[in-house]
């Protein structure tokens, strides 16, 4: 299918709303499929946080790191994804961002469907299970884990992965994204730059008006299969995912995870301000589309 829409993220692992942005670009993904192509360009946050300069959020002098802290959970009440800052001061706050975002390029390199899976990796690690993103053995565990080839991407991280970046910050400027997330939306029509988080709805009206005509849209419907299938393809899911994704209330949505979770199909892994949702390691996955178990 030749893709009507091209939706470009300029951002950061650690940016928490990009983070509160996932349940929004997997809406997008379910809802168009192959019609909108959506990529990520890394733009680095800072690459000496001692320098960070964000009144606006509160973010400003030597106590940078239980600011942070307070802005993500803040951030949390508004976008519903799950924050934990138990040990964000101790071992989450990295004095740069950018080796995170040299990470997702070293992960590029070497398979770009991959970089996309390890991108919500990192982002996941950071967020909700106090991983240290910044480290490079955090970065090659999590590569591997995903299905990357470890010393090719240590090799690539060390070498082109950081003209990489420097190429990407490059695009960053050039579309003036200097706060992330930022959004470039590009189809028939032309091109739309949208700053920071953005819901659903204006996505959609801007996709229609740049394809030139309405985008097909699939609305899938909350069923158990369903939920399982959903949290089965990403790997994990949050509560606002599924919630965003299938159209019910954040209530609805975390009934249909807790029934999963009480049959043995998925497991609940508290994650601070809220609970981050995988298959179970125990239990057996039936797809439900193929019947095919494991």
């Amino acid at each position: 299918m030749t893709h009507a829409i091209e939706l470009t993220e300029f951002t950061d692992p650690y940016c928490t709303w990009c983070w509160g942005s996932e349940p929004i670009l997997r809406r997008i993904q379910e809802t168009y499929g192959g019609q909108v192509k959506l990529r990520f360009v890394m733009g680095g946050l800072t690459d000496n946080a001692d320098r960070v300069h964000d009144p606006a959020n509160g973010i400003d002098g030597p106590d940078w790191k239980r600011q942070v802290a307070a802005h993500w959970v803040e951030a949390s009440s508004r976008h519903g994804m799950p924050v934990d800052i138990s040990r964000f001061v101790e071992k989450v706050a990295p004095s740069s961002t950018y080796p995170a975002n040299i990470a997702y390029e070293a992960a590029r390199l070497q398979d770009p469907e991959l970089a996309d899976r390890y991108l919500r990796r990192l982002r996941e690690a950071a967020a909700t299970e106090s991983l240290s993103i910044h480290l490079p053995e955090v970065q090659a565990d999590l590569a591997e884990e995903i299905g990357l080839d470890r010393a090719r991407f240590q090799a690539d991280f060390a070498g082109p992965a950081k003209e990489a970046f420097a190429d990407d910050q490059r695009l960053c400027g050039e579309h003036g994204a200097h706060g992330f997330p930022t959004f470039l939306v590009k189809g028939s029509g032309g091109g739309r730059i949208l700053r920071g988080y953005t819901r659903f709805p204006a996505f959609a009206a801007l996709f229609d008006s740049l394809a030139g005509k309405p985008l097909e849209r699939h609305m899938p419907t909350i069923s158990e299969a369903a939920v399982l299938g959903f949290v089965a393809k990403y790997g994990s899911a949050a509560t606002r995912e599924v919630a965003e994704v299938f159209g019910v209330t954040d209530s609805d949505a975390e009934a249909a995870l807790r029934q999963l979770v009480s049959k043995g199909r998925i497991e609940g892994h508290p994650a601070g301000t809220g609970t981050m949702y995988r298959l179970s390691t125990t239990g057996e996955y039936c797809d439900p589309l193929t019947g095919e178990c494991r």
